[in-house]
């Protein structure tokens, strides 16, 4: 009995990664250019994480920390477009891919001088992406033609 505690006691120290895995989770880092994002189990890692990409792709843009979530779960992102500008959204910490789609288009029609919504990516519970293409809603400046419901393809 004591060697195999002995032993599990040295599994544990040996594989300090093995004994600490939990879940992780996701940090998002913006600036003008564009949202970055890295998991981890500590926030303070995820951000600096995603602090560095962003210095890396954006350009020696100033890149700030704006959310945080964990668990992870679902996130996504997406442009608004704005009257003067544009600006990424991110979102995390929802159920599923559906939840990430239906609080992002709420979120869009909370902008009062938005023209538009695309919606960019999403990010998957495990860190998996998955780039979206043609998933637009229109903002608030810029509403369906009647009996159209935002986000809905024109007939």
């Amino acid at each position: 009995m004591r060697v195999a505690l002995a032993v599990l006691c040295w599994i544990a120290l040996a594989c300090p990664t093995a004994a600490q895995s939990g879940p992780a989770g996701i940090g998002f880092v913006q600036a003008e250019e564009g949202t970055w994002f890295c998991r981890a189990a500590d926030p303070a890692k995820a951000f600096d994480c995603a602090r560095r990409k962003c210095r890396a792709e954006g350009g020696g843009q100033d890149c700030h920390a704006t959310r945080w979530c964990f668990p992870a779960g679902w996130s996504g992102v997406m442009t608004v477009w704005l009257s003067e500008f544009r600006s990424t959204v991110p979102i995390c910490g929802a159920p599923d891919a559906t939840s990430v789609k239906e609080a992002l288009r709420a979120l869009c029609a909370g902008f009062d001088d938005g023209h538009r919504c695309d919606l960019v990516r999403l990010i998957g519970p495990d860190g998996n992406e998955e780039a979206i293409e043609g998933e637009v809603w229109p903002g608030p400046v810029m509403a369906p033609p009647e009996g159209e419901k935002p986000g809905e393809p024109a007939q």
